[in-house]
């Protein structure tokens, strides 16, 4: 295979994984969250503590609960071996209930670290830069 064609299958997988993140956490779908992250992840957000694991990555997901629409773009992706890191901007709607209007709650920016598995690209450690501060 070429490089240029490994290089762009690459950035399609952690586009891939980055939208399953997306989806399973405002799914809480905590288990298909969790599985975006290698077994030993990190879940890093401004005025919180880390979230080390699959355990506390499930628990996070979980009481964190049903709510949000998380939105990702403009992703800027650099592929090293089976390292890679990925800087994108990150918008969160609130979901709607039954026809109300829909607001945007926060905005930020992901920074995350990723690794190639056997099963695929997973996150090692994903830090959110939130425009609003969350630890009370």
């Amino acid at each position: 295979m070429s490089d240029a064609l490994e290089r762009v299958l690459d950035h399609l997988a952690i586009r891939e994984l980055t939208a399953r993140y997306n989806r399973a956490f405002d799914d809480v779908d905590s288990e298909a969250w969790a599985d975006t992250f290698t077994p030993d992840g990190v879940m890093e957000y401004s005025g919180g503590p880390p979230i080390f694991g699959r355990d506390a990555l499930i628990e996070m997901s979980r009481k964190t609960g049903y709510g949000f629409v998380h939105i990702t773009t403009d992703p800027i992706i650099e592929v090293d071996g089976d390292r890679a890191t990925q800087s994108c901007t990150l918008i969160v709607a609130n979901r709607s209930k039954a026809g109300d209007p829909v607001a945007i709650a926060m905005t930020g920016r992901y920074e995350d670290e990723l690794v190639r598995t056997a099963d695929g690209w997973r996150f090692e450690r994903r830090k959110a830069t939130l425009d609003v501060n969350l630890g009370g």
